[in-house]
């Protein structure tokens, strides 16, 4: 397969990203970039703001790619600007012996999954990378090395689990603590008492479980004074039940085991969801309703990325969360709240399935426009009843109306209202952004409700689409 600038353009996700390759080609950006003797695969390094080059393979018989960096766009710049430097300036391109990461990436690369084939090698027509990847494969594993890696292996999640176990022993005690203590004081105590128990989680490899202990003193001043008692008692009897869950693994269905012991501690790579032919996918034309950046008590940047699928009925959406450090400067998603795109999103088992990643992405062919939503706020609360009957500690769940429109409500707070006189109090943080909403009707929304507040993600109103921008 040859390829074309036009070829290279039409593969782009965006305008920005082909713009943003066609800056990278400055030869000091690239310390290393070379190709195999057939010009069929392509590799570099290029130096980015970290100490660590970022490292980029192109195969362009199949046009698969892969690079180190953390973008979610596909290809992402560094991939395109290898592609484009192949086209126009191909001396730069030093024909030799691909390096170890790229023969390692050649042989690891799965028909199953990618849909693909590497390039197959031929008599002294083949790569250094292609005889390599060959050579691991015929080359027979060694059961005995084997055997002890699945050994050390075992060895190693056993003691996590055990030292979870005792984590979540240290987190029953402070619970029990907290109630005999009183909830009335709680918050004057919660900064020292909280960050003390987190301590201890982090130390347990329960993070998943320390994160929210730690969210919780700032949770509860989010709230009016009158309402942080019952908050507080939520989360700590969520806290409990996570612990008894995490204890009855044996006991809950395969979709709550993975939530429970996602929510506590363990995490699936990227790849080896997008691997599970298990996993729930959804294919089909998304809106990014929303993003939202927050930095976390651990330093590290929380993005978010809400999608909402276009399609009539009840709302399908997902949430694409990556971290980074808050030490390598200003982050933000690389979405733009209101594009639109084609792919297919994976799902994390869960017995309530949200967070995804993007498997593949495409500019769309076709206009697309704001989906039909359910009428109404009593459907949409219904939803939110079924998702907590099947996940009991969700903090806040999506939701989507038709019919809505923005009012004042009891001691001037915003809310959303419906024509059934059904009102959900506007998160106060969002006062200021919404108030552009008022007096609109027929608004189309798309929220997350706790229980306590709604927040919008977007809307679409007869003036406009509106939509949440916290990056």
């Amino acid at each position: 397969m040859s390829l074309s600038k036009d070829k290279i353009e039409k593969l782009a996700p965006d305008q920005a990203s082909l713009g943003a390759a066609l800056k990278l080609m400055r030869p000091v950006t690239w310390p290393t970039l070379g190709r195999d003797a057939g010009a069929t695969l392509l590799w570099g390094e290029c130096q980015g703001s970290g100490a660590t080059p970022y490292r980029v393979i192109v195969s362009v018989d199949d046009l698969g790619y892969k690079c180190t960096c953390p973008s979610r766009k596909f290809p992402c710049k560094h991939a395109l600007a290898v592609m484009w430097m192949h086209c126009e300036t191909p001396e730069r391109l030093v024909p030799g012996a691909s390096p170890d990461w790229v023969a390692d990436w050649l042989a690891r690369r799965r028909p199953k999954s990618s849909g693909v084939r590497a390039p197959s090698s031929s008599k002294g027509g083949g790569s250094m990378a292609e005889a390599h990847a060959e050579a691991m494969e015929q080359k027979p594993a060694d059961p005995r090395a084997m055997a002890r890696a699945e050994a050390q292996r075992a060895r190693l999640r056993e003691e996590r689990e055990a030292s979870v176990l005792a984590g979540l022993d240290d987190l029953d005690r402070w619970i029990v603590d907290q109630l005999n203590l009183g909830l009335a004081a709680f918050a004057q105590r919660a900064a020292s008492s909280t960050k003390t128990l987190s301590t201890r989680l982090v130390d347990a490899k329960a993070q998943g479980l320390a994160g929210r202990v730690e969210a919780l003193a700032a949770d509860a001043f989010r709230v009016p004074e009158q309402m942080r008692s019952d908050l507080v008692f939520e989360r700590l009897a969520a806290l409990s039940l996570i612990s008894a869950a995490y204890r009855n693994q044996d006991r809950l269905t395969p979709p709550l085991c993975a939530d429970v012991r996602r929510v506590t501690s363990w995490t699936t790579r990227r790849e080896e969801l997008l691997a599970d032919v298990e996993a729930p996918r959804v294919a089909g034309d998304w809106i990014v309703a929303a993003t939202r950046s927050e930095v976390q008590p651990d330093k590290l940047r929380r993005l978010e990325t809400w999608l909402l699928q276009a399609r009539p009925g009840p709302p399908v959406v997902t949430v694409l969360i990556d971290y980074v450090p808050v030490s390598g400067g200003p982050s933000a998603s690389p979405f733009v709240p209101g594009e639109t795109f084609t792919g297919e999103v994976v799902f994390y088992p869960s017995a309530t399935p949200l967070r995804g990643q993007l498997a593949a992405r495409t500019a769309t062919q076709n206009p697309i426009v704001w989906p039909r939503l359910p009428e109404g706020l009593g459907a949409a609360l219904a939803t939110y009843e079924q998702a907590l009957s099947r996940q009991p500690w969700l903090e806040s769940w999506p939701l989507g109306a038709d019919g809505l429109h923005l009012e004042r409500l009891a001691g001037c707070r915003l809310g959303l209202a419906d024509a059934d006189a059904l009102a959900l109090p506007l998160d106060p943080a969002q006062d200021d952004a919404a108030t552009a909403l008022l007096g609109l009707e027929s608004i189309s929304a798309l929220f997350t409700w706790d229980g306590r507040f709604a927040t919008l993600l977007a809307a679409e109103t007869p003036i406009g689409r509106w939509h949440e921008d916290g990056a």
